[in-house]
């Protein structure tokens, strides 16, 4: 919860706005209070679209859609008013954590819990089938876990069954994802249970059946390798493995998933009733926190009516900046029903940053906010036990790392740890991006483009309330470039000034980017996309200047613009093209002498070791004894195409980073657990990080 700014509403229809809980794709999203002090989740449209026909047409067709699936396990629309000047709806406010919360806070759940709210969501599944719709994005995100039992949230994707997909845009999240849908061929209500079945892996086990990793290497698995079910008890296993069946006409119906698992249920009495105690006491002080949150404001309305208010509003001050630091929130990208997970006891106070000078540029090493100094960890540990991305700052001093628990920044020669910053990060959202004044570092994600200024600790989230897909720093640091995964593969990347948020101007015809490279001078910006379509522009005019439809967008960015000469490389499945958009002519293609079974995953250059290196991997899930020998790293002399690794191919790293002076590269190990510092000749282990 944030408290509210002069640009908030402090009243919506008959519900008094207590405080921003966050921002929507739509707009913001508020917790309100109704005349009886009853909770509601208040979503209201930007101004900038209350205008807009096509856009209402839209709010009000979600608005449709959610009151036609209400029913048990589906919190209700309370209110609405989506011809008002300023369209809003209100749904019930759910005293909970999201699944996928829950289980990163507490661990895997056990069986008999798994069983109950999979009955639970398989009861709203089996409505929202029956109404004609269906959901397209289950996922551990979208299911809240109240006492009562579970609330499928989020049909700001939903569709009415007769209505056909016409822009072919995959829709969903890649870990839960039908085969069908990644193949962009119909989906349907067995897509839904396809979901389901992840999402009683995830709850089981803390991890999808597909395993994390880039997008486009989930959606591969999705398509092409069975699940995997370890930790699955045996008396589940039958029905998860019929959900999530490759075939749609062999999966069972909501219904029939409900009736294995033993029918409906009653709601419980109780979290206590059907959660272990550990889940069911994050619940408790959700519920006293909230309780706490409203008392104040309820305080706080009887000073303004004539009591003592300004010791009651500081209090209510305390309260929502001590639950900043402690609460995590879940705000759905359709509906906007809202959860708090307490991760700490929320005690006291939090320190607030430090004030810290102006300065003429910065120096990254030195020039760091006293609060991410302080949170620095000695020896180093990585932001996360999953997947990491790593980034040299421009002047090749700082390796910035990102993952699930936030950012941290090293001094890689001396394996030390500069700063630390702590934020909740989707998985594969942690990528970090550096400012090329090394005064910024940031990170995209489902609610906007986050950037952190390192020296004075000052947070924003640029475009708030977009899922950005990527993002970069323009050449000249003044701008951000983002794309909005909201619209599909006619995404455009669009320049973002970072003084006034205002979306400068647009780069047409890339598509939804899975990478953006800026050339070191900022003369020119490319894009590569999942459908292998490569596009360059002029940076100032934005006029395309080469476009290129072979490409593999696999893991990393897997785009160079190494100069502003015009040249460019990328990769397909075999190889790296590079060519020249300026000077045309034929490209030069390395291709490895013995291609991998699977092609190359993804690739790096380094122009001053005059080496390009390119990895491939088994495409499966997890490393064996058995695999091993199906990862690894071809490497060739950039300047001559000579391959270095005919005879014997360099280990496997992953994630590659390239020193911007050639002095090393960084990559993750085979389990991800830790970060190798490699020698950029032939990629030998120079030092571990984590």
């Amino acid at each position: 919860m944030r408290e509210l700014s002069p640009r908030d509403p402090r009243e919506v229809g008959p519900y008094r706005i207590v405080a921003l809980l966050g921002a929507g794709g739509m707009g913001r999203v508020y917790l309100g209070l109704d005349g009886e002090g009853g909770a509601a989740a208040v979503k209201v449209v930007r101004a900038e679209y209350a205008y807009d026909p096509d856009f209402r047409g839209r709010f009000a067709r979600e608005l449709d859609l959610v009151r036609r699936v209400h029913g048990p396990h589906t919190p209700r629309v309370l209110a609405a008013d989506p011809s008002g000047q300023t369209p809003w709806m209100a749904t019930e406010y759910v005293t909970g954590p999201s699944l996928h919360d829950l289980v990163q806070a507490t661990g895997p759940l056990p069986e008999d819990t798994v069983r109950f709210a999979a009955r639970g969501i398989a009861m709203a599944l089996e409505r929202v089938h029956a109404s004609g719709l269906v959901h397209l994005d289950l996922k551990p995100g979208n299911v809240m876990v109240a006492a009562e039992g579970p609330q499928v949230i989020d049909y700001g994707v939903a569709r009415v069954l007769e209505e056909s997909d016409a822009d072919g845009r995959t829709i969903g999240t890649p870990g839960y994802m039908a085969p069908e849908s990644v193949r962009r061929e119909p989906d349907g209500p067995p897509s839904d249970v396809f979901a389901l079945g992840g999402v009683i892996v995830y709850a089981l086990t803390g991890t999808g059946p597909f395993g994390e990793g880039h997008p486009s290497a989930v959606m591969y698995r999705i398509a092409n390798h069975d699940p995997v079910l370890t930790g699955v008890p045996e008396p589940l296993r039958g029905v998860v493995e019929a959900c999530l069946d490759k075939d749609p006409e062999r999966r069972p119906s909501a219904a029939g998933v409900l009736e294995a698992l033993g029918g409906a249920a009653p709601p419980a009495s109780s979290a206590e009733a059907w959660l272990p105690p550990h889940a069911a006491e994050v619940l408790d002080g959700i519920g006293r926190e909230y309780e706490a949150a409203v008392g104040a404001e309820r305080a706080g309305r009887t000073g303004r009516d004539g009591g003592p208010e300004g010791g009651l509003r500081r209090r209510r001050r305390r309260l929502l900046v001590a639950g900043a630091a402690v609460t995590a929130l879940v705000l759905t990208a359709g509906v906007g029903t809202w959860a708090a997970a307490t991760l700490g006891d929320g005690s006291g106070d939090q320190p607030q940053p430090e004030e810290t000078a102006d300065r003429a540029g910065c120096d990254i090493t030195e020039d760091i906010a006293p609060e991410y100094a302080r949170a620095a960890q000695n020896p180093p540990v990585l932001p996360s036990d999953s997947m990491v991305g790593t980034a040299f700052s421009a002047d090749g001093r700082v390796v910035a790392a990102g993952g699930t628990e936030g950012l941290v920044l090293w001094d890689w020669r001396e394996g030390v740890e500069l700063a630390r910053i702590g934020a909740e990060i989707a998985p594969l959202s942690g990528m970090p991006v550096l400012s090329p004044d090394g005064c910024r570092i940031g990170y995209a994600a489902e609610d906007g483009a986050h950037v952190y200024t390192i020296a004075t600790g000052e947070h924003t989230v640029y475009q708030e309330g977009t899922s950005v897909g990527t993002m970069a720093f323009s050449g000249d640091g003044g701008s951000l470039l983002l794309t909005d995964t909201a619209t599909g593969v006619d995404a455009d990347l669009l320049r973002v000034d970072l003084e006034t948020d205002e979306v400068t101007g647009a780069y047409e015809g890339g598509g939804f980017a899975d990478g953006v490279a800026v050339s070191p001078g900022g003369g020119y910006v490319a894009t590569v996309n999942s459908l292998g379509d490569v596009t360059v522009w002029d940076a100032d005019g934005g006029e395309a200047l080469m476009t290129a439809e072979d490409a593999r967008s696999g893991f990393g960015d897997n785009l160079e613009l190494p100069n502003d000469d015009g040249d460019i490389l990328y990769m397909t499945a075999t190889g790296v093209v590079h060519a020249n958009f300026l000077e045309g002519g034929d490209p030069r293609v390395f291709e490895p002498a013995v291609v991998p079974e699977n092609g190359l995953s993804e690739f790096a250059l380094n122009s001053a070791a005059d080496r390009l290196y390119a990895t491939y991997t088994a495409g499966e899930l997890y490393i064996t004894e058995e695999n091993r020998e199906r990862y690894g790293t071809k490497v060739w002399e950039f300047s001559s195409g000579r391959e270095l690794t005919r005879e014997a191919d360099a280990e496997y790293a992953s994630l590659l980073a390239v020193h911007p002076g050639g002095e090393a590269v960084t990559g993750l190990s085979l389990g991800h657990t830790s970060l190798r510092i490699l020698d950029p000749e032939d990629l030998s282990l120079v030092d571990t990080i984590g």
